[in-house]
């Protein structure tokens, strides 16, 4: 359902905005022009629907519902090489990344066990930035994110996990 709204708010906008276009700038007769705003109503948000949509499975994501938050802030988490942005969390037994609702395309939810983290490292974002933090985790895996105030997020991960670990970067 969110996905025919997103697609009917862009296939309106679009409509609006050649309808608008033509109307100012080629003195379009009324009857034409709402049969362009139809038209381009219509075949947007077909466009848009397939387009954006296409190759996106049909599972919605249901996020938890945190509690006991400890620590929390904005931040971007890395998913197949791109930054998605959203919001950071720690818990007493947690930490939870949630993408935010800009980022319909590339929703999801990171969630890292307290227990399961052996190291939290400072990293350099593009190699420039002083602003990301790696963690790694039991499994030889690994989540990187760009926080603000990584210092903070550092001490507050390893006070929950109890480990030190080198300031690296």
């Amino acid at each position: 359902m969110k996905r025919l709204k997103y697609s009917l708010f862009l296939g309106l906008g679009t409509s609006l905005f050649f309808t608008a276009y033509f109307y100012f700038k080629e003195n379009i007769p009324s009857d034409v022009l709402l049969v362009i705003a139809v038209f381009m109503t219509i075949f947007m948000t077909l466009i848009s629907y397939f387009k954006m949509f296409s190759h996106i499975n049909n599972e919605e994501i249901a996020f938890l519902e945190l509690k006991n938050i400890i620590y929390s802030g904005r931040a971007n988490h890395y998913l197949n090489g791109i930054a998605v942005g959203g919001s950071l969390y720690i818990t007493n037994n947690q930490l939870v990344f949630q993408t935010n609702i800009i980022n319909f395309l590339q929703k999801h939810e990171c969630i890292i066990n307290i227990e399961d983290i052996i190291a939290v490292e400072f990293e350099k974002t593009l190699g420039i930035a002083n602003n990301g933090i790696l963690i790694r985790i039991k499994n030889d895996s690994k989540e990187q994110f760009v926080v603000t105030n990584r210092e903070i997020w550092k001490n507050q991960i390893e006070n929950r996990t109890k480990i030190k670990s080198s300031n690296s970067v």
